[in-house]
């Protein structure tokens, strides 16, 4: 049996199906969106601050917050610094979570 192999969205998902046979197609490949992440200093335009950073550190780890990092270089710091996703960042500065969130929060 011959199968074609289709992404009409760019390889965020791929679907396998049979040759010549259109109404059936099955799914192998989902990719999640990426979230924007962005670093603290990005966020605020300003530095963080080690007190700060921890605090939010701490809250996304909580929440299974999905975290990179990212080196950097500037004239007073050289170093990872962790990314969070925008919206996160969003929920934690407005209140919405602080460093004893459960995953209920974000999980809806």
């Amino acid at each position: 049996m011959k199968y074609i192999y289709e992404s009409p969205n760019k390889g965020k998902t791929v679907y396998k199906r049979e040759f010549n046979n259109y109404n059936k197609r099955k799914i192998i490949i989902k990719k999640e969106n990426n979230m924007e992440k962005i670093s603290l200093f990005d966020y605020l335009g300003r530095k963080a601050g080690q007190e700060l950073g921890l605090s939010v550190a701490t809250a996304a780890g909580k929440a299974g917050v999905p975290t990179e990092t990212r080196y950097v270089e500037t004239r007073t710091y050289k170093g990872d610094v962790n990314l969070y996703p925008k919206a996160f960042l969003d929920l934690y500065f407005k209140g919405s979570i602080n460093e004893s969130t459960n995953k209920q929060l974000l999980k809806g």
